[in-house]
């Protein structure tokens, strides 16, 4: 991405482990979606916006050892740490990648991204460019989050901060907290046919609350917010934080609903 797309959550080693933490949470329901999607083995694969590399993986198990994936980040230290994490899987390629100036010169049978359109500027002409990607029949998949709806059955103090918190550091950063929800008017404005749309998210109450996901998303921001002087990790207490969510919601019996993930795909003609 051009410094217009910017991944404004950072860089950091810290930022690779927490999407990897991340990917606990929303790989099962990404699965879900390519297996929906269409994507077979020994297809050819491009994954945007790769970074810790674990949708490549997700690609990777489904096209098989005759298939390929080509996964592209901007962030050099994120590809040569998905690269000696996933050595192992020959069948992944990774590669330094601009999205604002995409120009591989090859074609593939699908393209999928994870969270990655809501931080760029203009979705559509990124939709736009990955269009040109695709063979003739390909397919293009996107999954988008959607943080605008009730994240709980009760409204809790804790909850409401955390909410706050993160809605705040979007809005503050332009990314585009309701991306899910506009993919529809996305892939149209893009020219692209009509998409598919699937809906999913993570959910529980008691122990199984998905407290960890909202989390982990706040421990992305708390630099940022922590710079604005908007609250600090010691007046949060994150270390107990997803423990201290977790019990409040039990004690008022509440259903947690985590970040709600909307898929999107199409096949171009």
């Amino acid at each position: 991405m051009t410094e217009q797309n910017r991944y404004v959550l950072g860089e950091s080693a810290g930022e690779h482990s927490r999407l990897r933490d991340q990917s606990v949470v929303f790989d099962p329901l990404t699965r879900q979606l390519h297996n929906e999607a269409g994507i077979t083995a020994g297809m050819s694969v491009l994954d945007i916006g790769t970074g810790a590399g674990d949708v490549a993986v997700i690609a990777a198990d489904l096209v098989g050892p005759d298939g390929h994936v080509l996964a592209v980040d901007r962030d050099r230290i994120a590809l040569d740490g998905a690269r000696n994490r996933l050595r192992h899987r020959p069948e992944i390629e990774f590669a330094e990648a601009d999205l604002g100036s995409l120009a591989l010169g090859r074609q593939f049978d699908a393209i999928v991204g994870r969270a990655v359109l809501m931080h760029l500027r203009s979705p559509v002409e990124v939709l736009e460019r990955l269009a040109q990607h695709l063979r003739p029949g390909g397919l293009l998949v996107m999954h988008e989050l959607d943080l605008s709806q009730d994240w709980a059955s009760v409204e809790t103090p804790l909850l409401d901060r955390v909410r706050q918190l993160v809605l705040q550091a979007f809005e503050t950063f332009g990314i585009h907290s309701r991306l899910g929800r506009d993919l529809f008017a996305a892939f149209r404005a893009a020219g692209l046919p009509d998409p598919h749309l699937t809906l999913s998210a993570p959910v529980g109450g008691g122990a199984e609350a998905p407290s960890f996901g909202w989390v982990n998303a706040l421990n992305a921001l708390l630099p940022y917010l922590e710079e604005q002087g908007i609250v600090n990790a010691d007046e949060l207490g994150v270390d107990s934080l997803t423990q201290r969510l977790t019990d409040e919601l039990d004690a008022e019996d509440a259903t947690l609903l985590g970040p709600v993930m909307y898929g999107a795909y199409c096949r171009l003609g």
